[in-house]
């Protein structure tokens, strides 16, 4: 019974986990681009935040889920191990917690901070193209970095459930 908790727990980690990659990877490399071809900028900016919006409340979601599983995972493993840890499971531990930061800065520019000013800068009638352009590119820059620091996350993850 205690493997199938073990199991479950580093199941719903994972499904949280690909939620989250997945909901990011979905708004900056399909749902802006497609948007962005189809309407005009101030229109696909207001489209693309309603898709980020919707996405926030599951993506908030997901982050307490791989909190409180993440936390679970590690007290499985010092339980298993009767807390004897090699040092290469502490550096690599250590990395995937700094790594798991990184993401979530990266994710809250990019959703919070910068898509909110483009939201605004697209309203404005005083604001040039150019500079919507820059913050389209930022906003979505952010993005980028998420993901792939979210791709180091599972690298790293995968290492401490190898070893």
């Amino acid at each position: 019974m205690r493997i199938f908790v073990e199991l479950v727990i580093r199941w719903i980690h994972l499904v949280a986990a690909i939620v989250w990659l997945g909901g990011i990877l979905f708004s900056v490399s399909i749902a802006a681009p497609a948007l962005r071809k189809c309407f005009p900028v101030a229109e696909s900016i207001r489209h693309t935040t309603a898709i980020r919006n919707r996405l926030r409340h599951i993506i908030r979601f997901t982050i307490h889920i791989l909190l409180i599983t993440g936390a679970m995972n590690a007290f499985l493993v010092g339980l298993n191990t009767q807390m004897n840890f090699p040092r290469s499971y502490f550096i690599d531990f250590v990395a995937k917690l700094a790594f798991v930061g990184l993401m979530t800065l990266f994710h809250a520019l990019h959703i919070a901070v910068f898509n909110r000013r483009l939201e605004t800068a697209a309203t404005d009638p005083n604001v040039d193209a150019l500079r919507i352009a820059r913050l389209q590119r930022l906003t979505n820059g952010f993005g980028i970095l998420a993901m792939f620091a979210g791709v180091i996350v599972l690298v790293l993850s995968l290492r401490l459930n190898a070893g």
